[in-house]
C-alpha cells in the first residue's frame, strides 16, 4: 500500500450523494487488515459496510457517527505504523485547505469512484444538513466555532450563532431528520415536482380473492394474507398489460419480461419499496414467505440494495391502518404505483338486484411520460379480470 491511505466516503449507487456513519467498527490505533470492516454507513435508506482495501492502522478517525458526509470527503487515515504523526497531519490538512480528488473505494470491490471534493475548513467541519440550515439561517459557516469532535460544526453551532437554540416554542420537541428520512424527503420531492402524475381509481369485489385465500390457507403452511394474494394478482396483470412494468432511465423506457413487485413497507424510519422479485412465477406461498423476509429485514435494518431496487411496479397498501383510499407518489425509476384501501361490505346493484359484496378501491399513480391514461386503464381492467377469476 502506499503510506498513507485515505478512508473517503465511498460512491454506492448512483444517485448517492452523501453518506451517514452509523458505527465505527474499529478505533484509532487498530491493526487493520484488507478486508476488514472498518465501518457502517447509510445511505439511500440501507446500510453498507465498508471493507478496508488496504493493510495498516487506522491511525486518525476524523468524523464521528452520526453525521452526514458527501460523497468522497475524508472520514479517516489508514497508514503504517512507521508513518510519522506530522506527515499524517500535513496529509489531513493538505485535504483541508483546497479541492482535491479522493478516491473512493466501494465496498463490494468495484472500481474506485472519484469525486472531487471541495474541503475548505468550513466545508470539511460541516455536514451538508448543517450547511443548508446556515443557508437558510443566513449564517456564515466561516464564522462559526465548531463544538463537535474534532471542531465539527452542529447544527447547534449554527443555531446559536443566529441567535437562537432551535427556533421552536415552548412545549415543541425538536427531531432531527434520519438518514433515512432525509432520503426519503428528498426522493419525494423530486418525484412529485418531476414526475406528471395522473391517477385513475377502480373498484374491485373480492368475495372470490377472499374464499380463495382461505382455500390456500387450510390447505398451506404458509399463510397467505389479503395483500400477499393482491401482490400476485398485480403481477399477473402486469403479464397481460407489460406496457405498465415500466422504468424510465433517462430518455429510454426499460419495458419488464418479469414483475418485480416492490412492495411499500412501513418501518419507525420510514417506508422501504422492498422488491419481490419474479412475483409472476411465484405462488401466493411464495410471495408471502418473500414479503415476510422483506419485512423482518426492514424493522431490523438488514436491507441490501438489491433488496430495494430492481423493481418494475409498486404496491402500497394502506387498507390495515383504515383508510379505504389515497392516492401515492410515484417511485422511480418506476412507472407506476398502486395505492389500496381497506376491503369493505358494500351494497352493489346489478342488473336491478341489490346484494351485498366486499369491495376494494385501488387507485393507479402513473408518470404520464411513460404510461398513457388507456394503458392504465387497461391495466386496472386486467387486474380486475384476474382478481374476479380466482
Amino acid at each position: 500500500m502506499s503510506d498513507i491511505y485515505p478512508i473517503a466516503v465511498p460512491k454506492w449507487g448512483i444517485e448517492m450523494v452523501e453518506g451517514t456513519i452509523t458505527t465505527w467498527n474499529k478505533s484509532e490505533g487498530d491493526a487493520i487488515t484488507k478486508g476488514d470492516e472498518v465501518f457502517e454507513m447509510e445511505s439511500d435508506k440501507i446500510v453498507n459496510v465498508w471493507d478496508s482495501p488496504v493493510d495498516g492502522i487506522l491511525r486518525r478517525v476524523l468524523v464521528p457517527a452520526g453525521d452526514a458526509h458527501p460523497v468522497g470527503a475524508l472520514l479517516g487515515v489508514i497508514a503504517d505504523a512507521s508513518v510519522a504523526d506530522s506527515d499524517i497531519d500535513a496529509f489531513i490538512a493538505a485535504h483541508s485547505s483546497a479541492p482535491v480528488e479522493v478516491e473512493a473505494a466501494s465496498a463490494a470491490g468495484e472500481p474506485a469512484a472519484k469525486q472531487i471534493v471541495q474541503t475548505g475548513d468550513a466545508y470539511t467541519r460541516s455536514s451538508p444538513s448543517v450547511r443548508r440550515l446556515a443557508d437558510e439561517l443566513d449564517v456564515d459557516l466561516g464564522t462559526v466555532t465548531g463544538t463537535g469532535r474534532r471542531g465539527r460544526i452542529t447544527d447547534e453551532d449554527v443555531k446559536a450563532a443566529a441567535g437562537g437554540s432551535s427556533g421552536a416554542p415552548d412545549g415543541v420537541k425538536v427531531i432531527p431528520l434520519t438518514a433515512t428520512r432525509k432520503t426519503i424527503a428528498r426522493r419525494l420531492t423530486e418525484a412529485k415536482q418531476t414526475i406528471p402524475h395522473f391517477y385513475l381509481t377502480a373498484e374491485y369485489e373480492l368475495d372470490a380473492l377472499l374464499a380463495h385465500r382461505a382455500a390456500l390457507n387450510e390447505s398451506g403452511n404458509v399463510k397467505v394474507s389479503v395483500n400477499d394474494l393482491i401482490v400476485w394478482c398485480v403481477a399477473q396483470a402486469l403479464m397481460k398489460e407489460p406496457r405498465v412494468n415500466v422504468n424510465l432511465v433517462g430518455d429510454d423506457i426499460h419495458q419488464f419480461s418479469a414483475a418485480h413487485v416492490s412492495v411499500a413497507i412501513a418501518t419507525d424510519d420510514g417506508l422501504y419499496p422492498a422488491t419481490v422479485y419474479n412475483a409472476d412465477t411465484k405462488s401466493p406461498a411464495e410471495i408471502a414467505t418473500a414479503t415476510a423476509e422483506l419485512a423482518d429485514k426492514a424493522q431490523t435494518g438488514k436491507l441490501a440494495k438489491e433488496d430495494i431496487s430492481g423493481g418494475s411496479f409498486t404496491v402500497s397498501n394502506l387498507g390495515m391502518f383504515g383508510i379505504t383510499q389515497f392516492t401515492a407518489i410515484v417511485n422511480p425509476p418506476m412507472g407506476a404505483i398502486l395505492a389500496l384501501g381497506k376491503a369493505t361490505q358494500q351494497v352493489v346493484v346489478e342488473d336491478g338486484e341489490q346484494r351485498v359484496a366486499t369491495t376494494l378501491n385501488a387507485t393507479l399513480s402513473c408518470d404520464h411520460r411513460v404510461i398513457d391514461g388507456a394503458v392504465g386503464a387497461q391495466y386496472l381492467a386486467a387486474l380486475g379480470e384476474v382478481i374476479a377469476a380466482l
